[in-house]
């Protein structure tokens, strides 16, 4: 022997590589996205270059919790580079701070339990400027559960004295049209 592997072990070693790869590329599949049988992220909601946008309907599409917003400044980003030559679909960081209504924080503040909340919260970090100073900020297991429906994750940071909700979220979904 020359301590080559004989052609043998060579392919089996080449059948167990494919079959790892095939494996890992099948990872992390969003039920609807990668098949079309659900939503897919509009190319206008989430851009290359992230940039402060102002438009209230998206946010509203996602999160109708909130009810009529008072303004809203949010980002939305890709994932991991959004390589077009990873197959696969494409994860959506979907950041904003949202200013409520009188009527949607005193709705928020008393339909939902809140307990005060660690630090301040997470953003992207085009929005972290925009995120107001607060000792306050306050966290809803319960809000954050009827928003996502368990089905993505997302945090959610209100200041009620303020009128503000930080939100924080990966592949939100759309839901009103």
């Amino acid at each position: 022997m020359t301590g080559r592997p004989s052609d043998g072990r060579s392919v089996l070693r080449q059948v167990a590589v494919a079959v790892a790869v095939v494996t890992l590329s099948g990872c992390g599949r969003h039920p609807g996205v990668a098949d079309g049988s659900g939503p897919r992220e509009s190319k206008a909601v989430v851009s290359a270059a992230p940039a402060i946008r102002r438009d209230e309907e998206p946010v509203r599409q996602r999160f109708p919790e909130l009810g009529d917003v008072a303004g809203v400044e949010w980002t939305g980003e890709v994932l991991g580079g959004g390589r077009s030559s990873a197959p696969g679909p494409t994860d959506v960081r979907m950041s904003g701070v949202v200013r409520l209504t009188d009527a949607d924080a005193s709705r928020l503040s008393e339909e939902y339990v809140w307990q005060d909340g660690p630090g301040t919260p997470v953003v992207s970090s085009l929005l972290r400027p925009r995120v107001p100073e607060s000792t306050r900020w306050q966290t809803s297991a319960d809000f954050t559960a009827d928003v996502t429906r368990g089905r993505y994750s997302a945090t959610f940071h209100a200041d009620f004295g303020r009128r503000v909700i930080v939100f924080d979220a990966v592949n939100p979904e759309r839901r009103g049209d």
